[in-house]
């Protein structure tokens, strides 16, 4: 059988980008101070920062960028005078150099704005010149970033790092809020944002190491202040940082389609005959019975399997095998794609691990390395700081393989995440004043890495699918064509066993849509008590996200939806999300997103309350008389234009309406 391109790539038509830019991102255009790139704009004038910034062609800054200062007497530094230029500029970035003075003190500023919206700056404050043009020697006693955001812009918030003992890091902005220092912060609502990362907490001296960052909102907008110093600080002093306005690409429909099931273990070698090895007793062929567990799987309609970490036996290391290249083919020849594992580890049966593990490998600050886990054959596998040599080994090795196989797409386990390291032989990491050692987040090498990846993939008309349960930055997001989102959620304990409360619409809608961000989501879902796949789809279905099924045992409990969706054509219908009120419902606990094409209407209707049942009465769109419990294969009777169903609590019904 012929061999299609995945969905996600095919289904919006999106132009080849000229030169160096990969698709689907245009050409970097600078002109009469503004840096524009796909969807968004970026001004400067008389400020070392930006004025003024746009996503989508609405504002997202209420007003300039401020340097906020106060000289060594803590009176505020009043900035008399400034100027920006476009230094350099090309079809990949625009770099502007801008500066403000004010008596004593100067504030210079490098920008270098990529295609994808990335904004690298290099911020310094530098003493200013007496009258008789020498330096005056200064120090200031308080410098703070302020980015003024406009109103209604940021109703939501996400940071990392993330700690998985609480859904803390993201959901709606309610209030004020303060934190530590944070290596990202995206502040945002439904279809635009704004992130501000950086990757070391050096030269940053708040003087409550508790209150770095703070957001405040107020009548007019929301303000982000991060502290960079709260205490008297010598000049010169520098602070390296990112800022990336968001969605950093065109939002590609059509994900679902592809039909994605995760296979977690998989057995390499067992295409003709189970063989007297390791790798016998996994979950995906635990028979050896390859041809009809993929025969079943095609039947219920799976499209895409992404084959876990054992399709290698050397962690992390994808060298080709022929046993598993047998697989793939006999994938393709049932119309299935395939994405392999690959992750952030180096094992010690790799072969560069005698040679390379202690300049490789990330170190905490205590001096330790991370150890993720023990696997078969027996090897243990350790956290890789892709800051150094190891990125364009791996690279080597990822291409290599992913043609010699002929694959698909590649499911990337927490690659594109910065992790915290400290390891001065490759030089992440810094000291304090005592000396002490503080971790650092690579993101810019990370971002160089997946770039390049990017292109490879693109270019072959592959799909790269990041596993990045807790972390959205777009910086290193942007590189990939869908994510899978949700592991986090997998620790029982945590939640008091009911998830149903913790994750509500605005955690929902900060991190797991997608849509504010410019790539696709699908949602992990470790079923337990407490939680299921049916729980799940209660609220991921309202933001038009599939979850992913782990395993083909539990393929049946996804494919009717795959069936009903399929057979609408969400791919190519007009979406309108519950906070848009498409459709009238009730009672409160109820919310109803729509889709519509040709004059008909599929309508995901949820009970978001965790204890009550209800009966739901919800007005059909567009004049529909008819309406029909798609997943139940039953008509619902439809009085006055509304359709009424009952729905036990945290329970999803696709109704078909014309």
């Amino acid at each position: 059988m012929g061999r299609l391109p995945f969905v996600i790539a095919s289904v919006l038509a999106l132009g080849t980008a000229s030169g160096a830019v990969p698709t689907p991102w245009s050409s970097v255009e600078a002109k009469d101070g503004v840096v524009a790139v796909w969807g968004r704009e970026y001004a400067f004038a008389s400020n070392a920062l930006p004025v003024g910034m746009k996503s989508g062609g609405r504002d997202i800054l209420a007003g300039p960028m401020r340097i906020v200062c106060a000289d060594a007497d803590g009176s505020e530094v009043v900035w008399k005078k400034g100027g920006s230029w476009v230094h350099e500029h090309d079809e990949e970035s625009a770099t502007v150099c801008a500066w403000q003075e004010a008596e004593g003190i100067a504030a210079d500023a490098t920008v270098r704005i990529e295609f994808d919206g990335m904004a690298k700056v290099s911020l310094a404050l530098v003493p200013g010149a007496n009258d008789q043009g020498r330096p005056m020697l200064c120090s200031v006693s308080r410098a703070w970033l302020e980015i003024p955001l406009a109103h209604g812009v940021a109703t939501l918030y996400h940071y990392s790092p993330a700690n998985w003992n609480r859904l803390t890091n993201t959901g709606r902005l309610v209030g004020p809020m303060t934190w530590p220092f944070l290596c990202s912060v995206w502040l945002g609502n439904e279809s635009a944002g704004l992130c501000w990362f950086c990757e070391s907490a050096e030269n940053f001296h708040a003087e409550d190491p508790q209150r770095v960052v703070e957001v405040l909102p107020g009548d007019e907008g929301t303000l982000l202040r991060i502290r960079l110093a709260d205490r008297p600080l010598e000049l010169p002093s520098t602070w390296v940082f990112g800022l990336q306005a968001t969605p950093t690409k065109p939002f590609r429909k059509g994900l679902t389609a592809n039909h994605t099931v995760h296979s977690p273990q998989m057995g390499v070698g067992l295409t003709i005959k189970r063989p007297e090895v390791w790798w016998t007793a996994q979950r995906a062929f635990p028979d050896g019975k390859v041809a009809e567990t993929l025969d079943a799987a095609a039947k219920s309609g799976v499209k895409t399997i992404a084959f876990h970490e054992d399709w290698i036996p050397v962690q992390n290391n994808p060298a080709p095998r022929p046993d598993f290249k047998a697989i793939v083919d006999a994938c393709h020849a049932r119309d299935i794609k395939v994405m392999v594992y690959q992750g952030y580890e180096l094992s010690s049966l790799d072969p560069a691990w005698g040679e390379h593990h202690a300049d490789w490998l990330a170190k905490l600050a205590n001096g330790r390395y991370r150890s993720c886990w023990f696997r078969e054959p027996g090897q243990r596998d350790y956290r890789l700081c892709y800051s150094n040599a190891s990125a364009d080994l791996w690279l080597e090795r990822v291409k290599k393989a992913y043609d010699a196989l002929g694959i698909d797409g590649l499911y990337l386990d927490g690659t594109i995440m910065p992790r915290a390291c400290a390891n001065e032989r490759h030089g992440c990491g810094w000291r304090d004043a005592e000396g002490k050692l503080h971790e650092t987040y690579p993101f810019f090498a990370v971002r160089r890495m997946m770039r390049s990846l990017y292109e490879f993939v693109e270019g072959r008309g592959g799909r790269i699918d990041a596993h990045q349960s807790g972390y959205i930055c777009p910086a290193t997001l942007a590189f990939a064509h869908s994510y899978w989102d949700g592991e986090q959620l997998a620790e029982g304990k945590v939640y008091g066993g009911d998830l149903r409360k913790e994750l509500d619409v605005g955690a929902f809608r900060a991190e797991f849509m997608g849509r504010n961000h410019g790539v696709p989501c699908e949602f992990l879902a470790y079923e337990k008590p407490g939680w299921s796949y049916d729980d799940a789809f209660a609220i991921t279905l309202l933001h038009d996200v599939m979850v992913r099924p782990c395993g083909f045992a539990n393929v049946p409990r996804v494919a009717p939806i795959w069936r009903v969706l399929d057979a609408f054509g969400i791919a190519d219908a007009e979406w309108s999300p519950y906070w848009e009120n498409p459709v009238a419902v009730s009672p409160e606990s109820v919310k109803a997103s729509v889709y519509r094409k040709a004059g008909r209407s599929l309508i995901v209707v949820s009970n978001l309350s965790t204890e009550m049942p209800v009966s739901a009465e919800v007005t059909l769109p567009d004049g529909a008389a008819h309406a029909r419990d798609e997943l139940a294969g039953r008509d619902v009777p439809v009085s006055g234009g509304r359709a009424k169903l009952d729905i036990p609590p945290f329970r999803m019904v696709l109704l078909k309406a014309w």
